[in-house]
């Protein structure tokens, strides 16, 4: 049975929304136990949608850093969605204004790495990609709002625990997408980046640092990669 655009975006969306939804579960048990009230918990969810984000800005506000300090911590640490913008932007640009600004809003790691993948192999629709977009979007919510309402009952240090699955899905669908020289070069050379910033306690620029080396030197793989590709191509006889 062939299955439609929009069934095959759903089945895209499922690795992601079992994901998302025990993770965001674990940031509403963490928010509640700490204090927050569920409500802001699910708002922040709702508004700031931006997983490794949300944990850092429920420590940093926990911790009484100041408001403009942990503005800019959050915006450093989502600096390289405008990369991942960058990247797509070029296989988005039939779309209506409206669409790509909802796709814009649902950007996260993996929704990256699964349209990433798809580009390459068909242009993108906006039906099936926001599809795609906000059936995670949903799962991320609603998790949150499970995690608020049980939060008394799971102590923190079992929430913690479940932290680390966020960036190994990241990870999982990077390697499944079969990915380029250029993409391996740039995921391998932020993370080194990122890596040795935090060993330096200076995690939050590191990984903005990272990520913009990452996606400098992954252009830089794929441009010797296309130069290569013409030198080597065959030249046609006169």
């Amino acid at each position: 049975m062939t299955r439609s655009p929009i069934q095959r975006a759903l089945c895209d969306a499922m690795p992601v929304v079992t994901a998302y939804f025990p993770i965001a579960m674990t940031f509403g048990v963490l928010a509640v136990n700490q204090g927050i009230p569920g409500w802001i918990a699910l708002l922040i969810s709702a508004w700031v949608y931006a997983g490794g984000a949300q944990f850092m800005l429920l420590s940093l506000a926990l911790s009484g850093s100041p408001v403009l300090a942990t503005v800019l911590a959050i915006l450093l640490v989502n600096a390289r969605h405008v990369l991942y913008g960058t990247a797509l932007g070029p296989a988005f640009r039939h779309w209506s204004a409206k669409a790509r600004w909802l796709s814009a809003f649902g950007l996260t790691d993996e929704v990256f790495a699964l349209a990433g993948s798809r580009v390459r192999e068909s242009p993108p629709e906006p039906g099936p990609h926001l599809a795609l977009v906000f059936t995670c979007y949903l799962s991320w919510v609603a998790g949150t709002a499970a995690g608020a309402l049980i939060g008394g009952m799971i102590p923190a240090h079992v929430s913690e625990a479940l932290r680390f699955a966020l960036p190994a899905l990241f990870l999982a669908l990077l390697f499944l997408s079969r990915p380029s020289g250029a993409h391996l070069a740039s995921a391998g050379m932020g993370a080194l980046v990122s890596t040795a910033a935090s060993l330096y306690q200076s995690s939050t620029l590191g990984i903005a640092i990272g990520a913009v080396i990452g996606a400098t030197a992954g252009a830089g793989v794929q441009d010797a990669a296309d130069r290569r590709r013409v030198v080597d191509a065959p030249r046609p006889r006169r």
